[in-house]
């Protein structure tokens, strides 16, 4: 009689080991929580004719194309997407390359995706951006 009552203890502790440890696991996965981060930097453009060869990469593994609405950034993950404002004007860029590592730059812009924003002969524009 002893043992059918240690064994059937046991089993209950451990039915509630496990399913105490179940709640305790579900509990403690992150929340898919949406963050932006809002800064403002230096932004400097490139990709000028005849600045980088026809057919050329960039980090990502992309060809380079000038005119995309793309931009380099030191860290943030490829395909983040980025609005970048200046003077009442907002761009959205997808970063598909590594650059801008001259502080305060922190994004460097295609041609095409500053020339929505500013005049290129600026060269360098403070703007505010946001990550998404």
């Amino acid at each position: 009689m002893r043992h059918t009552i240690r064994v059937a203890a046991l089993a209950a502790s451990g039915v509630l080991s496990l399913s105490s440890a179940g709640v305790a696991t579900a509990a403690a996965e992150p929340a898919h929580v949406q963050m932006s981060i809002t800064a403002t930097c230096n932004a400097t453009w490139y990709g000028a004719d005849g600045e980088i060869p026809p057919g050329s990469h960039t980090a990502s593994g992309e060809i380079f194309d000038r005119y995309a609405m793309t931009a380099a950034h030191r860290s943030l993950p490829f395909n983040t997407l980025v609005d970048v404002s200046y003077q009442g004007r907002t761009i959205t860029v997808r970063i598909n390359d590594r650059g801008a590592f001259a502080d305060p730059v922190c994004l460097d812009l295609t041609y095409g995706a500053f020339g929505q924003l500013a005049n290129r002969d600026l060269g360098v524009i403070t703007v505010g951006y946001t990550v998404r």
